[in-house]
């Protein structure tokens, strides 16, 4: 998977710019504060239909416009593809892939694959299980339509089950209802955590030699939390739990478990990062997590995604970016920087000011 260019129409700081793209490695070079991190941006949202930086349509609009274009093509092993974006101030975003309208961003997820990796992907190791949960959904989601598919009938049901919890009926009328609407949670809850488990087991087997190759002496294991407490099935231990928690959960007005409570652990040497680690440890095992999730969507879909780095060269030493874009030699790569450092893999350098491509 490739992307051959790229134009961007009153996008943040872009008025109207085509960028051109080459296989491989390719630079994105300028000072800070050019607009190189949108252009990132741009192909993150095009690709999973919202912004890295959860921003809204309207603030990614150029402050002086109403609507906004990004219009990418690229090729796969199936063919070459067309993705139009159409931004508005007032109405919701409007999405053609090879000139064909999309009703749903369902439909979107998974037609250009993306990894991005950013300085705010620290938030993956030390901030709130909500960012690792986000992380997971979005990763599978690109390659599995069928997990896309169980999370937004899991949202939806949990969302009517908190607000029988949360209603004014009495607990024995609640729990009449809830028991129409628990065991199809808890049966979309099983098929969501056993794909996230068969996820975190193939990280297992990728992450821990990319991490090691890096680091040279560290080991890291990375483990998913949910409330399983014994022997039994996914499926019975969920109906043995809810069926435990309904009195909390009749007091507290929202449901306790499932997988919208779940978490990641990452450990390195048997510790765990979020309070054991250095910021450098952290990012560096971020990053690897990402580098990791390429191969498991190549294994996936039968090619490599795109993989986006913003801002990563700045935070290690030499000899760690000369290991890191060595191993983006297998697939395109769009890296943002503000020089570029000694190497000796081809690149393509494209140099951004004031939101404009420069020779």
């Amino acid at each position: 998977m490739n992307i051959t260019s790229l134009v961007l129409k009153d996008f943040r700081n872009y008025d109207d710019e085509i960028i051109h793209f080459s296989d491989g490695l390719n630079f994105l070079v300028g000072s800070n504060a050019q607009g190189k991190t949108n252009l990132l941006e741009s192909i993150y949202l095009i690709s999973v239909g919202k912004s890295p930086k959860n921003s809204k349509d309207k603030q990614i609009i150029k402050f002086d416009s109403e609507r906004s274009l990004i219009n990418i093509d690229f090729s796969t092993r199936v063919g070459n593809k067309n993705i139009k974006m159409y931004l508005n101030k007032t109405n919701k975003k409007a999405i053609k892939i090879n000139n064909l309208n999309i009703l749903k961003l369902t439909e979107l997820v998974g037609t250009l694959s993306v990894v991005y990796f950013s300085p705010d992907e620290l938030k993956l190791i030390k901030e709130v299980p909500e960012d690792r949960r986000k992380f997971l959904d979005v990763s599978i989601s690109q390659f599995d339509k069928n997990y896309l598919y169980n999370l937004l009938k899991y949202e939806k049901i949990l969302k009517q089950r908190n607000a029988i919890l949360k209603s004014n009926e009495s607990n024995e009328i609640k729990k009449e209802q809830l028991s129409l609407f628990t065991p199809q949670l808890i049966d979309t809850a099983e098929k969501i955590i056993e794909k996230r488990l068969k996820f975190i087991e193939k990280l297992n087997k990728i992450a821990p030699n990319i991490h090691l190759d890096i680091t040279k002496s560290e080991n890291l294991k990375i483990s998913y939390s949910y409330n399983k407490k014994n022997n039994m099935s996914i499926h019975d231990d969920l109906v043995t739990t809810f069926e435990n928690s309904i009195e909390k959960e009749l007091e507290l007005g929202y449901t306790t478990i499932g997988p919208h409570r779940d978490d990641l652990i990452f450990y390195i040497n048997g510790l765990d990062c979020k309070f054991y680690a250095s910021q450098g440890q952290q990012r560096t095992v971020a990053l690897v997590v990402k580098l990791s999730l390429m191969e498991i969507i190549k294994d996936e879909i039968g090619e490599y995604p795109i993989l986006l780095l913003d801002d990563v060269l700045s935070e290690l030493d030499e000899d760690r970016q000369s290991r890191l874009l060595n191993m983006t030699k297998q697939y395109q790569t769009i890296i943002t920087c503000t020089h570029i450092p000694k190497i000796d893999i081809p690149y393509n350098t494209i140099k951004i000011k004031n939101g404009k491509v420069i020779e």
